[in-house]
């Protein structure tokens, strides 16, 4: 699976599982953000450039961004990581890994040389090389790695004094408190938020990219006018403002990942790390156990390059009964 939230091939690949399929493959909260109703009128019309500008003002408060202009909004932040390529003029890209795929992808179809790093120590060694850019996740999909605020301005400091830039996509930064959009105007950073992931609409399209302004106005530049739509921007408005469902959530969230910890550690699984929003698991026998979910009913992510990974989402509370008697039959009912 190249992407999480493929039911299709669930359902291709399994089809005598007749039941409702449970599907936690994907890092994106099961509580959607419960918006109002949404006015036609803001699909007859074209979106309004007052709310387009209305909402970079909210997400640059929502991500303690000094200025507006430093923020740029976009359908979704996978249309921004396909723009980067163009954005910034580089010989070459290193990317620390493993992440999020259509990083490397993206520079790859870019025909921009691509350098997959392992270690911290590996990235820095490509500071000092001339026109190179620097992909960093943080959090980091699929492990879960965080490097805190301090050790974020040290590995920038090191490719802003040899001229070079950093972009580090911070999807899964909301409920870890570890962003550095403060540090922001900075030569050396570009910053990558998602909206979707966070408040369980994804379908909405709606993302956001924090730079400097020359960056800024090249990436509005590119994708044009009316990038989003009428009713991503009201959704939007509506979301950012809403400070007391985002502490409601990272509270509920925080307890059903302890639960799925729990569930783990008592079956002797190891867990490698994940987010508020998902969980990497190891063990030895993953292929097996992927197929006894599926054949449950439940999916879940599975990795080409590493065949003892296996990374669950979330689910909502009525579907836990049913995940953790699938869980604890597969290891014996303990």
């Amino acid at each position: 699976m190249l992407h999480g939230g493929q039911l299709q091939q669930a359902k291709s690949q399994f089809p005598h599982v007749l039941q409702n399929w449970i599907d936690l493959s994907t890092g994106i909260n099961p509580y959607a953000y419960p918006f109002s109703r949404i006015s036609i009128k803001y699909a007859a019309q074209l979106p309004s450039i007052n709310d387009e500008w209305r909402l970079r003002e909210l997400a640059a408060l929502r991500y303690g961004v000094k200025e507006v202009n430093l923020i740029a909004a976009a359908p979704g932040t996978q249309i921004l990581i396909s723009l980067l390529p163009y954005i910034f003029e580089a010989k070459q890209v290193c990317i620390l890994c493993p992440t999020y795929m259509e990083h490397i992808n993206s520079w790859q179809q870019a025909c921009i040389l691509v350098h997959q790093v392992h270690s911290l120590e590996e990235f820095m060694g490509f500071a000092n090389q001339d026109h190179t850019i620097g992909i960093i996740c943080n959090p980091n999909n699929p492990d879960g790695r965080l490097l805190n605020i301090k050790q974020m301005q040290e590995i920038i400091s090191g490719w802003d004094c040899f001229d070079n830039h950093i972009i580090v996509d911070e999807a899964f930064m909301d409920f870890e408190e570890q962003s550095i959009a403060a540090l922001l105007p900075h030569p050396a950073l570009t910053i990558l938020r998602s909206f979707g992931k966070t408040y369980g609409l994804a379908g909405v399209r709606l993302g956001f990219l924090l730079s400097d302004t020359r960056i800024i106005e090249k990436v509005k530049a590119m994708l044009g006018p009316w990038s989003l739509s009428g009713q991503a921007l009201q959704i939007g408005l509506q979301a950012l403002q809403d400070q007391e469902w985002l502490l409601q959530a990272k509270n509920q969230l925080a307890k059903q990942v302890q639960q799925l910890d729990k569930l783990f550690i008592n079956n002797n699984c190891k867990i490698v790390g994940g987010t508020h929003l998902f969980r990497l698991v190891e063990m030895k026998d993953a292929r097996i156990f992927w197929k006894h979910l599926a054949n449950h009913g439940i999916w879940v992510r599975r990795f080409d390059y590493n065949l003892q990974w296996l990374r669950f989402g979330l689910s909502q509370e009525q579907d836990w009964s049913k995940i953790q008697n699938v869980i604890k039959d597969y290891f014996g009912g303990c």
